[in-house]
């Protein structure tokens, strides 16, 4: 995923708990700047991550295919 307001890719993770019937949208944050990016429908939380420099390398010449 990458934030609309820095530019940075990220990943996410989410992070389920065994609560049948509870799905709500819960925020997806950058972890460099903070933006909400999105809200996405999960059980548990959603936990993002910043990416090593060989992520983010490889994320964008996939990204360019």
């Amino acid at each position: 995923m990458e934030c609309p307001e820095c530019n940075k890719p990220f990943k996410v993770t989410e992070y389920n708990l065994a609560m049948p019937g509870t799905k709500e949208k819960e925020p997806v944050n950058c972890p460099y700047c903070g933006h909400e990016v999105t809200e996405m429908v999960s059980n548990g939380w959603w936990n993002t991550h910043k990416m090593s420099d060989v992520e983010i390398e490889k994320y964008y010449r996939n990204k360019s295919k």
